[in-house]
């Protein structure tokens, strides 16, 4: 079947207009502590369910405030550029600025509606069109030590069909379009949306939401 490359973003992406309401329903209601708690002996567990959704509201800023305004919007920023800050944490929103489970599921909600107002001036054909490119040093790691360079290589390049792709002379040269990073935060957020329900699991709390497990979710270790 044919794509219709006229189709509005928002029909393309339809999951962003209720994506921040999934993690809203998945941590009603559950024990303060439980906000907290790490589990670092398993591969997922080393960020808190408060740090899991400051991350996956950081996400969106960083992209929109940070790696696509050149292309999207260079002369003005639809939010503060100072909310893809981490104040030092890492990859996730600054914790002085965010200190509470509500702070950081605002920010969500605001992150997604961001993500919504990008969509809605674009189409199939745009969100194809637009491209960003992004190197990365191959010293550069994050806080656990994993190289960035890796995640992207290992993880992200062999899960996009199209729309992210490496430079054919650089080595650390990637080339990501419109499409492909909505398709990355989506399922970015469905991981970290899991990452909560594992944690939910273990304590024999219910699990409110059927999570994707296409995209990174596929490719990640639950054990």
């Amino acid at each position: 079947m044919t794509e219709d490359l006229s189709t509005p973003g928002l029909d393309v992406f339809p999951e962003y207009r209720n994506l921040a309401d999934l993690f809203r329903e998945e941590t009603n209601g559950i024990p303060q502590e439980l906000w907290e708690w790490k589990l670092p002996e398993k591969s997922w567990g080393a960020w808190s369910i408060k740090e899991q959704i400051s991350h996956t509201a950081w996400i969106p800023y960083l992209f929109f405030l940070e790696f696509w305004p050149a292309v999207l919007y260079p002369d003005f920023l639809p939010r503060d550029k100072s909310l893809a800050d981490t104040g030092g944490a890492d990859r996730m929103l600054d914790p002085v600025r965010f200190p509470g489970t509500s702070n950081v599921l605002a920010a969500l909600d605001d992150a997604c509606a961001l993500c919504r107002e990008v969509l809605s001036k674009e189409t199939l054909a745009t969100l194809r069109d637009k491209e960003l490119p992004r190197k990365y040093s191959p010293d550069r790691t994050w806080a656990n030590g994993e190289r960035v360079i890796d995640y992207f290589q290992n993880l992200v390049l062999p899960a996009h069909d199209r729309g992210f792709r490496k430079d054919e002379n650089d080595p650390f040269l990637y080339y990501q379009t419109l499409e492909c990073t909505f398709r990355h935060i989506l399922w970015e957020s469905y991981v970290h949306l899991s990452t909560i329900q594992e944690f939910k699991r273990i304590k024999g709390l219910p699990i409110h939401s059927t999570v994707p497990r296409d995209g990174y979710a596929a490719m990640l270790k639950w054990e």
